[in-house]
């Protein structure tokens, strides 16, 4: 993250430390998000799964260096990976850095990072439940496995949960699916600060049973993409 983001987050903890009341906006909770393409989400498990498992894999690593001791508790790690599939987060904006692309159809799915992260609408959020389905599911295994460092190399702890343990890989795309492609958007730096801000708020609302709050975002209903055949149950 570059230090002009660090130095907005920093005041916008310290906002949030401060206020007892609800901060201007609309009440109600965050607006709902943008719909998953399920079907391309369940063919890029594979895929979803090595590059959220790269980041845990940094992240303990860092934690390592910076922990008490050297040594992170699980507990430790295993708030670390709670954050590893939310683009919101700072761990997970490596989600929103993903622009999803198919050549033609039947052609295998690819994720391209791109410079800047995006405006999070379906193929963002279709990364996040593909990681979350995977993440979500193991994530306790994965917070002991690394607190007791049973696997020597990324190589090793990415095979043992994506192969081994989720059975995401390997994935393959049928030859008669077609990825509904959505143009990828760069993200306001204005409406970036906004939506850390409601979840610094949010977050600390939670914390002290306070209502949370929503900030009006005339984008976050806008799906692109077709609706059709894509249900809930399929990924």
């Amino acid at each position: 993250m570059a230090p002009l983001q660090r130095r907005h987050l920093a005041r916008l903890a310290l906002l949030a430390a401060a206020t007892n009341a609800q901060f201007p906006g609309m009440p109600g909770g965050p607006p709902a998000d943008a719909r998953p393409i399920f079907k391309t989400g369940k063919y890029l498990g594979c895929t979803v799964c090595k590059l959220a498992v790269e980041e845990i894999w940094k992240e303990a690593l860092r934690l390592r260096e910076e922990a008490p001791y050297k040594k992170p508790s699980e507990d430790m790690y295993q708030d670390s990976i709670q954050q590893i599939c939310d683009p919101i987060k700072d761990l997970g904006e490596w989600v929103a850095m993903y622009d999803i692309t198919q050549s033609e159809r039947g052609a295998p799915l690819k994720m391209e990072k791109q410079e800047y992260m995006c405006e999070c609408r379906r193929e963002c959020r279709t990364i996040q439940k593909a990681c979350e389905n995977i993440i979500n599911e193991h994530m306790e295994d994965m917070a002991e496995s690394l607190y007791k460092r049973d696997a020597s190399t990324l190589e090793k702890f990415s095979n043992r949960v994506c192969t081994k343990w989720a059975e995401a890989c390997p994935s393959k795309t049928p030859k008669t699916y077609l990825h509904p492609n959505e143009h990828f958007m760069p993200l306001d730096e204005e409406m970036w600060r906004m939506r850390r801000m409601q979840d610094v708020i949010n977050d600390q609302a939670k914390k002290h049973k306070k209502q949370p709050v929503q900030f009006v975002d005339p984008m976050q209903s806008a799906y692109f993409g077709d609706d059709e055949d894509f249900e809930p149950d399929e990924l």
